[in-house]
């Protein structure tokens, strides 16, 4: 009789650590950018702060500011902690839970698009999410501020109903560019000859060296991308140099409003294809 009582403890000790057993941390990162699209760096002095939807103004499971990563493409990353079945420590949600990416400039919240609110996935996984700043009345996903301007600029109407007529997916000036696409890249969506584009492409004589010169616009990043296929392409960055016989390296380069001419290696696969990505 006196050994059930140790092992009725032991039972018990090792149910209670089972039943929340700590995971990989959910890694959410990504770009987020003003109203009018432009990336937004350190100087912007945006705090961002993780917290459950539900209860908007209670515990900060996560507070970082936005600015320079070190990595290609993204100026935030948010962190959450993940047990399996039921939060052992404080800082630790369960999947499914709903949370809330909240946006501060001099201690005051910002709107942002599209909505900042998502369900925490399958534990240990890494999530892109990338917001912008400003007002989305019309919820297609683009800040009215930047629709509103594109439109003025261009002597059309700026209203809501206009705002709420220009939509992301359309090419308004046929250049093969969406909407959306216009305002990532900083472009003018009625005017075809103001778009992202490769203008050169070509073997050069230094080595099995391509040339690729495109355009730019101040205040956005490039780096170039290769796919060896285009049916469903998985684009992965390539090396380039700005010189014609130098030495290559994974590199993103800044926009300056004029053209940017880099040289890659030719793949080694029968074919290759090359796109420029801004951010």
């Amino acid at each position: 009789m006196k050994m059930k009582q140790p092992i009725l403890i032991f039972a018990a000790l090792c149910g209670a650590a089972a039943s929340a057993i700590p995971q990989s941390p959910l890694i959410t990162y990504g770009m987020i950018r003003d109203e009018y699209g432009n990336p937004l760096k350190g100087s912007a002095a945006l705090t961002l702060k993780l917290v459950k939807a539900d209860a908007p103004d209670g515990r900060i499971y996560d507070e970082r500011a936005v600015g320079e990563t070190g990595y290609p493409g993204m100026n935030y990353r948010l962190s959450l902690e993940i047990d399996s079945s039921g939060p052992s420590r404080p800082y630790a949600v369960i999947e499914g839970t709903e949370m809330r990416i909240k946006f501060f400039i001099g201690g005051e919240e910002q709107p942002a698009t599209p909505s900042p609110v998502f369900a925490v996935p399958k534990n240990g996984a890494a999530q892109r999410k990338d917001y912008s700043l400003g007002e989305d009345l019309d919820g297609d996903g683009i800040p009215d501020a930047w629709e509103e301007w594109v439109l003025s600029i261009d002597g059309r109407p700026s209203d809501a109903a206009a705002i709420a007529a220009f939509k992301p997916g359309d090419d308004s000036d046929g250049d093969g560019m969406s909407n959306r696409q216009e305002f990532l890249a900083g472009t003018d969506p009625f005017l075809a000859t103001d778009l992202l584009a490769i203008t050169h492409f070509v073997k050069t004589g230094a080595g099995d060296r391509t040339e690729i010169r495109f355009t730019t616009v101040p205040g956005r990043t490039y780096r170039v991308l290769t796919a060896e296929t285009l049916e469903n392409p998985t684009w992965n960055p390539v090396a380039t140099s700005r010189m014609a016989d130098g030495a290559t390296a994974y590199e993103t380069y800044s926009g300056t409003g004029r053209e940017i001419t880099l040289y890659v290696d030719a793949a080694e696969s029968d074919s290759a294809f090359f796109r420029v990505a801004a951010q």
